[in-house]
């Protein structure tokens, strides 16, 4: 440990009953590419949020061309859902062992694809099917962006990833909102929801592009390209049947080991990300005859303001993450979890509190939902050690949070659709 200076300490895991002491190799150079690594496997995963996160925040464009087909429930169950199937897929026939490029490519390829469909197209079920197919591209490119985090001890660089999350939401919904005041201002003859949509979907592609040139410059680091190579000769040599002695001391652990070692952060990343799912951004959206939210245009102010506050706050608590998470146990992240049970209160009294209250528990149930959700992928259980276990469990705690969207956004789904709330 004398050996790390005081920044890199600033960057790692010092939570000691609950993380692996971090001890890098004295060979790397970690620490002199530490911003080029971190910026990169930041932006990468912004922008495979930006696609998700593109589709959730064109709620006046849903309610506007296609008002009785309830696309705010329905997307976000097909995007959740196929998100937790596919990785699930992924982890039982072991796609993540052919490497990270095959699967980060084609994602972002993917991605532009759809933003060229759905501006040719305006149709419902070409809509759904954007929506999963976004889910399934997600889990195919966001999973590889976790395990190329989680290939360093440094705890720094999975909140890197976490960060882009919170980033991608709060920066599309302001994108968004920025384009639909530009384009009201142009008068231009074609729709103006229609033409913000369009606009909205070619930045995406543009980022896409970005993305896979950074993405290639990052596996160029030569850190990350060390342990890349690492671990793909790591998978060659278990698929050709050789003994593999990780690291000479730890023997590789089952994903049904990791799990009983990480069952309390698998349920806190889970049950987060459901009740965050289970209320936004459907439910208090209809929290529109009451206040100043029941005035004209109440689904064109949903974004900016549901969904931007939930994405501030979500942002706040990632970035917050790294400075306190020390402070998080995980009997701590536990509770804390449970706590936000209360906030499905927004579900039975959004139409009758103040719009701003509504407001201030959104930004609460945003922040409290990055700073866990962050926090219990950032410490690891000491139990885990060695860089392919440490990239197994990531694959894992993915895992936790796509049922927790998947669960969450269904059964918001049978709320609405049932007419409970």
């Amino acid at each position: 440990m004398d050996c790390l200076n005081r920044k890199e300490k600033d960057n790692v895991q010092i939570n000691a009953v609950d993380v692996v002491p971090i001890i890098e190799d004295s060979t790397d150079d970690t620490s002199q590419h530490h911003k080029g690594i971190y910026w990169r496997l930041l932006f990468l995963n912004l922008v495979v949020l930006w696609a998700y996160q593109s589709l959730i925040s064109a709620q006046n464009y849903y309610s506007k061309f296609f008002p009785n087909d309830h696309l705010d429930f329905w997307g976000t169950v097909s995007a959740g859902s196929s998100m937790f199937f596919l990785h699930i897929i992924q982890l039982y026939f072991g796609v993540y062992k052919y490497g990270f490029t095959k699967r980060v490519i084609p994602g972002f390829i993917g991605y532009i694809i759809i933003a060229i469909l759905v501006m040719a197209f305006k149709n419902k079920i070409i809509l759904i099917i954007a929506f999963a197919s976004v889910g399934g591209i997600n889990t195919i490119t966001e999973s590889p962006i976790y395990g190329i985090a989680g290939l360093f001890t440094t705890g720094s660089f999975t909140q890197a990833v976490q960060v882009g999350n919170g980033m991608a939401g709060f920066l599309n919904v302001t994108a968004n909102t920025i384009i639909r005041l530009i384009v009201l201002l142009v008068h231009s003859k074609i729709d103006q929801d229609q033409l913000s949509f369009y606009i909205f979907m070619s930045v995406l592609i543009v980022l896409c592009f970005i993305a896979i040139y950074v993405y290639y410059s990052l596996i160029k680091i030569p850190p990350v390209n060390m342990r890349i190579s690492q671990q793909i000769a790591l998978f060659q040599r278990e698929k050709s049947g050789e003994t593999v002695e990780l690291h000479l001391v730890e023997n590789e652990l089952s994903f049904w080991t990791l799990t009983k070692i990480l069952k309390t952060h698998l349920f806190v990343q889970f049950y987060v990300l459901f009740i965050s799912l289970l209320l936004w951004p459907g439910i208090p959206c209809g929290a529109s005859n009451n206040g100043w939210f029941k005035y004209g245009g109440n689904h064109w102010w949903c974004s900016p303001f549901i969904i931007g506050t939930f994405n501030l706050g979500d942002l706040i608590g990632r970035t917050l993450a790294v400075k306190v998470h020390q402070y998080f146990s995980s009997k701590t992240c536990l509770f804390s979890a449970i706590l936000r049970t209360f906030l499905i209160l927004i579900i039975f009294y959004r139409h009758h509190i103040d719009n701003i209250f509504l407001l201030c528990m959104i930004l609460l149930m945003g922040m409290t939902n990055g700073l866990l959700a962050t926090v219990t992928f950032m410490v690891r259980p000491e139990k885990i050690a060695g860089v392919n276990n440490c990239e197994r469990a990531a694959y894992l705690m993915t895992a936790a949070l796509y049922f927790g969207i998947a669960s969450g956004s269904i059964f918001a789904a049978i709320l609405a659709l049932t007419h409970l709330v």
